[in-house]
C-alpha cells in the first residue's frame, strides 16, 4: 500500500484525482467536499461568527503508519492539512518506518478514582477540567464556605450534570485565596472535547451556589481564561502514549543514521534549548496535532495545551535498535460538535474511521506524533533535513508557476 504520485507533476489536477481515487478505493469511502465540492454556507453555523468566506487550506494524506491500540488498530492513511513544505512528506516517512518496524503500541488506559474504601489507584486520563470562582461577601467566611461547599458537592454536581447528556462531574476541589474561591470541575466529556459542556455545566452549579449560600457567596465568575493554557497537575484531555521498537536495519538503511546519534540529537533538544527556557520535552509534536487538528474539526488552540508537557524518549538498544516512545498527558479531541459538523473535516475523521470515537483520533494522534519525531530526528542527524525544506518547502515546479500566470 504506497500513495500515488506523479513525477513530472504532483500537483496538477490529475494528480489529485488519482490519489483521491485510490484513496477511496482504499477506504471504501467518498470524499467530494474534499475533493471541492462547495456545501451550504449555513453548515458554518456554530462554527463562526460574520462569516465572509472559508480559508483552503491544503489536505495532504501521510502513511501507512500501523498502529496496535486500544480503539485504534490496523494500517492507516492520515490527512494533515498544512501550508508547511516538507512535513506531509516528513511524515509520511516516519509513518512508513513505524509500519516496517510492525507498527507502534499504543497505551490509553482508563479512568479510576481513588476510593476510602482500600482502593487507592487514582487515574484520570480522559478527562477536562474547566476552573471557575465564586467571590466570598468577605474572606473570612472561607471556612464556612468550604463546609458548606464539602455538604452540598453532591447536589452541585447534580446541577452541573443536569445540563448535558453526556458531560459527567467526576471531581470538584476548591482554590483559597482571600475572598476568592477557585472551583476546579474535572468532566469526563464522551466523544466531545467538551469544553462548551462544560462551561454550560459550570454555569449552572456557580448559579446553584449562588442561589443556596447567597450569605456567603455574592458572585461568581464562570472561567478564569484557563481553557487554553497549559496548567500543570490539572486533568485536561485524554492520556495517551505510542512507542516502537525501530531495528537497527531499519534505521541505517531507511533513515540512514544511528540510534545512538537520534538518541544524542534528543539530547541536545531538551538540554541545550532549556538553558533558553524551553519547557517541552519533545522535538515538534505541535506540527502533528496542528495538521492533524486542523483537517479533522478540532480546535488549534489547544494544541498549546496538548504538546506543551508532551515527552519523546529515544533509547538506543545494544544491537543498534532505537526504542522511541511519544507521551502526551492533555491530548484535547473530540469527534462531535464544534469543527467536526463540517463537511470536510467529517470526510477527514471517516478517513480513518473516527466518526464517534475521540478515544482512537487521541490514538491515532498520539502514532503520527511519534512518526513526527522519528522522521526529523533521523533528517537531521543524517544531515538531510535542510535539503529536503529547500527541496520540497521552498521548491516550485514550472508547472505550478505557468498554473498561477494562467489563473
Amino acid at each position: 500500500m504506497k500513495i500515488p504520485r506523479l513525477s513530472d507533476n504532483d500537483y496538477s489536477t490529475d494528480a489529485i484525482a488519482t490519489r483521491l481515487h485510490w484513496l477511496e478505493d482504499l477506504t471504501s469511502r467518498s470524499f467530494p467536499h474534499l475533493s471541492g465540492k462547495s456545501y451550504a454556507t449555513e453548515l458554518a453555523n456554530g462554527t463562526c461568527e460574520n462569516v465572509v468566506g472559508f480559508v483552503g487550506v491544503p489536505v495532504g494524506v501521510a502513511g501507512p503508519i500501523r498502529i496496535n491500540g486500544v480503539r485504534a488498530q490496523g494500517d492507516f492513511v492520515v490527512p494533515l492539512a498544512t501550508t508547511e513544505g516538507t512535513l506531509v512528506a516528513s511524515f509520511s516517512r516516519g509513518m512508513r518506518i513505524i509500519t516496517a518496524s510492525g507498527g507502534c503500541n499504543v497505551v490509553a488506559p482508563e479512568n479510576s478514582n481513588a476510593s476510602t474504601e482500600g482502593n487507592v489507584y487514582r487515574f484520570l486520563g480522559d478527562a477536562l477540567t474547566k476552573v471557575s470562582a465564586v467571590v466570598l461577601r468577605d474572606s473570612s467566611l472561607a471556612t464556612r464556605f468550604d463546609a458548606w461547599f464539602r455538604s452540598n458537592a453532591a447536589a452541585i454536581a447534580d446541577a452541573a450534570n443536569a445540563t448535558s447528556r453526556y458531560a459527567r462531574l467526576r471531581e470538584i476541589s476548591p482554590l483559597f485565596q482571600g475572598e476568592l474561591v477557585g472551583l476546579s470541575f474535572v468532566y469526563e466529556t464522551g466523544q466531545a472535547m467538551g469544553l462548551n459542556m462544560a462551561t454550560k455545566a459550570n454555569e449552572a452549579a456557580c448559579q446553584y451556589i449562588l442561589a443556596n449560600a447567597g450569605d456567603l457567596v455574592c458572585d461568581y465568575y464562570n472561567t478564569l481564561g484557563g481553557d487554553k493554557r497549559f496548567v500543570p497537575d490539572e486533568a485536561k484531555g485524554r492520556y495517551v502514549a505510542a512507542n516502537v521498537l525501530i531495528p537497527k536495519e531499519v534505521i541505517e538503511e531507511t533513515m540512514r543514521t544511528t540510534a545512538v546519534r537520534m538518541s544524542r540529537f534528543l539530547g541536545a533538544c531538551n538540554t541545550l534549548l532549556a538553558q533558553r527556557g524551553a519547557t517541552a520535552p519533545n522535538i515538534h509534536v505541535s506540527n502533528a496535532l496542528t495538521a492533524l487538528f486542523i483537517a479533522c474539526g478540532q480546535d488549534p488552540a489547544f494544541v498549546t495545551v496538548s504538546f506543551r508537557n508532551a515527552c519523546t524518549a529515544f533509547e538506543p538498544r545494544e544491537n543498534g535498535d532505537l526504542l522511541a516512545s511519544v507521551t502526551l498527558p492533555n491530548m484535547i479531541v473530540g469527534t462531535v460538535g464544534g469543527g467536526t459538523r463540517l463537511p470536510v473535516q467529517q470526510e477527514c475523521l471517516a478517513m480513518i474511521n473516527c466518526e464517534g470515537d475521540a478515544r482512537k483520533l487521541a490514538e491515532i494522534a498520539a502514532s503520527v506524533a511519534l512518526a513526527g519525531e522519528i522522521s526529523v530526528a533521523g533528517a537531521i542527524t543524517a544531515k538531510e533535513f535542510a535539503r529536503a525544506h529547500t527541496t520540497l518547502g521552498r521548491g516550485v515546479s514550472d508547472a505550478s508557476v505557468s498554473a498561477g500566470a494562467k489563473a
